[in-house]
């Protein structure tokens, strides 16, 4: 997969829809989709969607970490992940993308050698898909077998043997935690030789091993002590549903991830979401009455229109009479350009910066949150009205000021400030300011909440 690039300016109307398609693909359910060995995805998804991809063992390489190294954190164990995987891989290694994991006090890592994941991401966002899962074949399928075979996983010694035609990966347990990872090519894409491969490895006899795959030559491999096949072995790709994630996923099972954030949400991610969609929604509001406004006064200079044709022409009008009429039609005729221009306004206006500009603005030093319950933007006059719910006067001061001194706001004051009504707490205020909309940017400097005191 590789990106697609564009000069092609979007068309405002096009703009929204791509915002519209961003949010849903973010809000879908992810379908779970197999990366094969060539970094192809067994399906399409459309705008709007969500995948959680499966990476196939033949685009990783990895290593499990010796007990007892100073590995405090993701740094730690990520650095030293780079520098044994460049010492076998050469330099290029130190480019992988890396998935580590902690599990049962070991610790690994998973590096994505095979794909470009920077263009995978940027073909994604291009089509409007959102990732949000790329995980290892082996960590996939161990994250489902330790719900499904509790036994299994709990057990002193124990294996799991994954294969993709001729090539085996082969993960080994010990009381449910990795011990050893490694990849084992086979003589042939058969059972026979996999039977020879599987009987080298089993280092005691009836090793309790868990069978899974696909590629080889025929569906059931010749029994061996302690194997325990899991479906057929002759399919032609890796089956989505065998990587289904746990609905109560195991501890004891590692969960490297490539798409995984480097750092956990903010508890305040999904108030801040919500309360953007509240004023993306205000504004979407804003916008319609705007072209309804626009349908009546169109349909007033109709009428007008009509009732002038039908009207029978006066011998000897007065030029009084001619001047209300002209009067009257200019007047229509500016309502209807200053009705369309303010729409278009509307679909110009650089919405990302200003809402991320509130909800930045609404978050207090001490984590409260003001609850927004209002937009109103006028385009043609580049005014913006805002109604929140703040916990006290203080936290209503600092947004003021916050919105005062960040690039584009201007004219900033409080015209209204009183007690919340029935039903609510805290005190309710309207917030009034000028918008120069080509200056704004998306971050905003922070305030001390010390220096706005009332």
């Amino acid at each position: 997969m590789s990106p697609s690039t564009s000069n092609q300016t979007v068309a405002p109307g096009g703009q929204v829809l791509r915002w519209r398609q961003a949010l849903r693909a973010r809000l879908a359910k992810p379908r779970l989709a197999w990366l094969d060995g060539r970094g192809l995805a067994a399906i399409e998804a459309a705008p709007g969607q969500a995948l959680d991809l499966v990476a196939s063992e033949r685009l990783l390489q990895h290593l499990v970490c010796e007990p007892g190294l100073p590995l405090a954190d993701e740094a730690a164990l990520q650095g030293y992940a780079r520098q044994l995987l460049s010492h076998y891989f050469g330099a290029a290694a130190l480019r992988w993308p890396l998935a580590g994991w902690r599990a049962g006090g070991a610790a690994g890592a998973s590096a994505l050698h095979g794909l470009d994941l920077a263009a995978l991401r940027a073909t994604l966002e291009e089509r409007q898909v959102a990732l949000r899962g790329l995980r290892p074949a082996w960590a996939a399928l161990l994250q489902r077998l330790a719900v499904d075979q509790p036994d299994w996983i709990k057990a002193p010694q124990a294996a799991l043997a994954w294969v993709e035609g001729d090539l085996l990966t082969w993960l080994q347990l010990q009381a449910g935690t990795p011990r050893q990872l490694r990849h084992q090519r086979l003589a042939a894409p058969t059972v026979e030789a996999l039977l020879a491969t599987l009987t080298e490895l089993q280092a005691q006899p009836g090793l309790p091993v868990l069978l899974q795959g696909y590629g080889l030559d025929a569906p059931q491999m010749p029994a061996l002590p302690g194997v325990c096949q899991l479906g057929d072995l002759n399919g032609a790709a890796a089956k989505p549903a065998w990587f289904e994630r746990p609905a109560a996923p195991t501890a004891l099972a590692p969960r490297p991830d490539f798409a995984a954030p480097a750092e956990p949400p903010h508890r305040l991610a999904w108030p801040l979401a919500l309360c953007g969609l509240l004023v993306l929604g205000t504004a979407g509001w804003s916008a319609w009455e705007t072209h309804q406004q626009k349908s009546v006064a169109q349909a007033r200079v109709e009428s007008l229109q009509a009732q002038l044709q039908r009207r029978p022409a006066a011998p000897l009008p007065s030029s009084g009479s001619n001047k209300g009429a002209d009067r009257a039609q200019a007047a229509l005729a500016a309502e209807k350009l200053r009705a369309g221009a303010e729409v278009q306004g509307l679909l110009r206006h650089a919405w990302g910066p200003l809402l991320a500009n509130v909800e930045q603005a609404g978050l207090g030093d001490d984590g409260a949150v003001i609850s927004w319950l209002g937009m109103d933007y006028s385009a043609a006059r580049r005014e913006l009205r805002l109604q929140g719910l703040a916990a006290d006067q203080a936290q209503a001061l600092q947004l003021v000021e916050r919105l005062a001194l960040a690039p584009g706001w201007g004219e900033v004051v409080l015209s209204r400030f009183q007690l919340a009504g029935e039903g609510l707490s805290g005190q309710r205020f309207d917030l009034a300011a000028k918008l120069a909309p080509e200056a704004l940017r998306a971050d905003l400097a922070r305030v001390s909440r010390a220096k706005v005191q009332p």
